[in-house]
């Protein structure tokens, strides 16, 4: 077989990549469990293994997490407050990722709730480029160029270039020829009144409108979120049958706006789970959940880090 076959018959492989969700229950001390600071600094040890790292509830100490994770994951995007003052705090969104963020879209929720008033909600939009993945065994001067990359923001959509290559790139890229993916985070409506039922309708239609509007052309779409809602009217979060058929129903216009397909979820007793991801033009591989890990030491040890579970998507793309 000649050079040019094999490399196009390597070049037919598919990634593998692993998305991991987490609400990290980072709200404000009196609102948790006084314990945040040192729960936040505990948390990086236990994601930085998964290339693409989606977090809900990082309202407070973010700062924490990224600059642990900054020599694995440089390429983050976050999504502020519209402004200083209001609401009072913002979206809780953060994306980490191995791979180079290529664009960021972003959108606030414009119906809001009860609670979720005060929270700036809403979706981050990344677009990412697979074919560069950043390699922390470089140089110490090719490394630090890119750590210091500043953090995209909801307010600062643009695109990073990397020009650095190597011969370990070059055949990466023979065997996987670029590709980029779309990826969603966002955190939706809680709550089982009627006005929150109203909120999270409108919400779907929106979250569902501004990915059709933005990945319409991407072969690759994932949306990951703690979304308050499910496809099954089982699921312990929901108040009673009549909360939970609302909920499904407005799950089901989120699809039927986005495009995407939901993500069947075969863990037991966990097919009703509002941490969910749904998707469009990849192959899921696995569900997993690998169980909410204790504080190790200091103040809570021994307590869980956060009252949501991990979830973790392993796709090929």
């Amino acid at each position: 077989m000649d050079r040019t076959r094999a490399v196009q018959v390597s070049g037919s492989q598919h990634r593998e990549i692993s998305i991991l969700l987490w609400n990290t229950w980072l709200l404000p001390g009196p609102l948790s469990d006084n314990n945040t600071h040192n729960r936040a600094s505990e948390i990086p040890l236990h994601i930085v293994s998964h290339d693409i790292i989606l977090l809900n509830e990082a309202f407070t100490h973010k700062s924490l997490i990224i600059d642990a994770l900054r020599s694995s994951h440089p390429y983050v995007a976050t999504l502020p407050r519209r402004c200083w003052l209001w609401p009072i705090f913002d979206s809780g969104l953060v994306v980490l990722s191995r791979y180079a963020i290529l664009e960021v879209q972003k959108t606030r929720f414009g119906k809001r709730r009860r609670w979720d008033f005060f929270a700036g909600k809403g979706s981050i939009g990344v677009r990412i480029d697979l074919s560069r993945r950043y390699k922390p065994e470089r140089s110490n001067d090719q490394r630090s160029s890119v750590a210091q990359r500043p953090m995209l923001n909801g307010d600062e959509e643009g695109s990073y270039t990397d020009t650095e290559s190597d011969d370990e790139e070059e055949e990466e890229e023979q065997r996987f020829p670029p590709k980029t993916i779309d990826i969603y985070n966002t955190h939706m409506q809680a709550g089982n009144s009627r006005g929150e039922h109203k909120a999270r309708h409108a919400q779907s239609v929106q979250l569902g409108q501004f990915i059709a509007q933005n990945s319409f052309r991407a072969s690759a779409v994932i949306l990951g979120g703690d979304l308050n809602m499910g496809p099954i009217l089982e699921s312990v979060h929901y108040a009673d049958d009549q909360d939970g058929k609302e909920r499904v129903k407005a799950y089901g216009t989120l699809k039927e706006e986005s495009g995407l397909d939901d993500v069947k979820v075969l863990v037991e007793g966990k097919g009703g789970d509002i941490n969910r991801f749904l998707t469009r033009g990849v192959r899921v591989v696995k569900v997993e959940y690998p169980g909410v890990p204790v504080v190790k030491k200091g103040k809570g040890k021994g307590k869980k880090l956060s009252d949501s579970d991990i979830v973790v998507l392993r796709v090929r793309v």
